[in-house]
């Protein structure tokens, strides 16, 4: 039986910190589905521009396309935190530690259907040159490039 991984995110631009969580996710499992939060939603919390919905998910599916091998992966819009992983046919969620707290809501969720708890799968946040984490915000504010590198 496939073990089918989910995760999601804005990937309003593609770092270091999304390459990691992408790589663990196409690790954990054998099929990937991964939420792609819409225009609607990310605006809610962003605080820096915002590429549109179709840009983003252009570049995460040649992101993907580059490091998927033979592994299928899905991407869907992405408009309420518990949308799919909650209810979906999933065994795996992969997740930041910044994003632990929402994967167990989504467990709790989850127990409340009666249907089984993900495995939750953590990655360490992806630290820049200068201790702090890689961030969009921070790429997109000039702080760091997308590898965590100081701007120059």
């Amino acid at each position: 039986m496939a073990i089918r991984v989910c995760l999601g995110g804005t990937f309003n631009v593609i770092h270091d910190g999304h390459m990691v969580l992408l790589r663990k996710a196409f690790e954990s499992g054998d099929e990937i589905y991964i939420g792609l939060t819409t225009d609607k939603m990310a605006s809610r919390s962003r605080k820096v521009p915002l590429q549109d919905y179709e840009t983003r998910l252009n570049n995460l599916n040649n992101t993907l396309g580059q490091m998927a091998g033979n592994k299928p992966f899905f991407v869907f819009p992405l408009d309420d935190p518990m949308d799919r992983a909650a209810s979906g046919n999933f065994e795996v969620i992969v997740v930041s530690q910044e994003t632990v707290r929402g994967a167990e809501k989504i467990n709790e969720v989850r127990k409340r259907n009666k249907l089984k708890p993900l495995e939750i799968v953590i990655i360490d946040m992806v630290l820049a040159h200068d201790g702090a984490p890689i961030t969009a915000s921070r790429v997109v504010q000039g702080q760091i490039n997308l590898k965590g590198k100081a701007k120059q």
